[in-house]
């Protein structure tokens, strides 16, 4: 269930410029960006912490980040989740609540903390990782990888189609974020 193309080094992912994201980000015009802090996107945290929007929302749990999700949009928001793949695990009976049962547009770009970006994610030694698609496939969520600076374009694809299926879509970012000079 894949979106993304695998048109550049299948299985392997780069480093990707936050500076690109947050533009893809914006160009969705996405207003705000729930988080619980994710360490393989620090770059991209670091940038939505500027003033400039969209506004970013810190909170303790993956649970809490699905809660106020679901508040934003039931208040005309268009917000996007930004979780690192263990979190995802933790909040799926959230997910399947709001997102999919509630039918709730949530968009989450899910960091694959604990990847080594040189090997593919389906022959990864740390469960963490070799399971998340598999997973995401499992409970029927639409899933586009951003391995590749070419894949960031997905970003606006992806949530217009959370908003058009009215459920959950992953962007699942599998090197760190570059850092920004």
């Amino acid at each position: 269930m894949t979106r993304s193309k695998d048109r550049l080094s299948p299985g392997t992912a780069d480093s990707l410029d936050p500076r690109l994201i947050l533009k893809a980000i914006r160009d969705a015009a996405i207003t705000h960006v729930i988080t619980v802090p994710d360490t393989h996107q620090q770059s991209l945290l670091r940038l939505l912490a500027e003033p400039t929007g969209p506004q970013l929302i810190t909170v303790c749990t993956e649970d809490e980040a699905m809660g106020v999700n679901l508040g934003l949009y039931m208040g005309g928001k268009k917000p996007m989740l930004l979780i690192q793949n263990s979190g995802f695990y933790a909040a799926l009976n959230t997910v399947r609540g709001l997102a999919l049962d509630g039918q709730v547009p949530t968009c989450m770009l899910i960091g694959e903390f604990f990847r080594d970006p040189h090997v593919a994610p389906r022959d990864h030694a740390s469960r963490l990782v070799r399971m998340l698609e598999p997973t995401l496939d499992l409970w029927e969520i639409p899933t586009y990888r951003l391995d590749h600076e070419a894949h960031i374009a997905d970003i606006p694809v992806a949530v217009e189609h959370a908003y058009r299926a009215h459920g959950p879509v992953a962007l699942l970012v599998g090197g760190r974020t570059g850092e920004v000079s």
